[in-house]
């Protein structure tokens, strides 16, 4: 079995060095925005550490150009699917709403 999954990420191209979790099976077949979709994860997993109130690591994720920055610029997306370093820090997001942040991403950050 280790030597399938190994082939795998060798001829997938898949890094051995991250945690990243690998979205299988949500497609996403809308336009995704951050309004409808991306907002309302945000409020309800990421403003408790996230918000301006001592906000961890100085990240403050209160507005669409805030979210939009971090998803860009910083490595919001990377952590939100990294199973050994994620985020929000309890555990991963579902693969729905972590497939919602990769196809916003993709759909070029729209508000």
């Amino acid at each position: 079995m280790r030597k399938i999954f190994y082939l795998a990420t060798v001829l997938l191209g898949f890094s051995c060095t991250t945690a990243e979790i690998p979205l299988t099976g949500v497609p996403i077949d809308r336009t995704v925005t951050y309004q409808r979709d991306i907002q309302p994860i945000i409020f309800n997993n990421c403003l408790t550490c996230h918000s301006s109130i001592n906000p961890a690591n100085g990240l403050i994720l209160e507005s669409y150009v805030q979210v939009k920055n971090s998803a860009q610029n910083g490595n919001l997306i990377t952590r939100i699917n990294d199973g050994a370093n994620p985020m929000p820090q309890n555990g991963l997001l579902t693969a729905a709403n972590r497939a919602l942040f990769d196809k916003w991403k993709v759909d070029g950050y729209i508000e």
